[in-house]
């Protein structure tokens, strides 16, 4: 992985656990497009997010219904202006406590050094379950 795409990832993610909304608008494109695939009405946040305000009103979303307890980078795959990365992480459901550990891929589209499209794989199922959506 070039320097440049290390660098831009590692602001992404310093910028998102500090909530830094400044060094976020340095990292990723006024247009950012966001795609978090599930089943309609399992997750709040899923679905697509275009533009920089409705970016943040995605991380606004997850962040009224989870808390990040824990991130493990397992991979990181670069592929011309793709860089995928594979994440194990640990999180606590706000309305009930619940805990729920899944493995996510993330999939950036880089432009010109910044986040221009973000995808999210993750298991929804986990999330759902969580979340008191879904039923085991």
């Amino acid at each position: 992985m070039s320097d440049a795409v290390r660098e831009t990832l590692d602001r992404y993610y310093a910028a998102l656990k500090a909530g830094d909304s400044q060094a976020l608008r340095g990292v990723v494109s006024d247009d950012i497009e966001v795609h978090y695939p599930a089943p309609d009405g399992l997750l709040p946040w899923a679905g697509d997010w275009i533009g920089f305000e409705r970016f943040e009103n995605f991380l606004a979303t997850v962040g009224d219904h989870l808390v990040i307890d824990a991130v493990e980078p397992l991979a990181i795959h670069v592929a011309g202006d793709t860089v995928i990365t594979v994440l194990k992480g640990e999180w606590t459901v706000k309305a009930n406590g619940r805990e729920v550990h899944t493995e996510t891929v993330n999939m950036f589209t880089l432009r010109d050094g910044k986040i221009a499209r973000y995808q999210v794989y993750s298991d929804t199922a986990a999330l759902g379950l969580g979340l008191g959506r879904l039923v085991a």
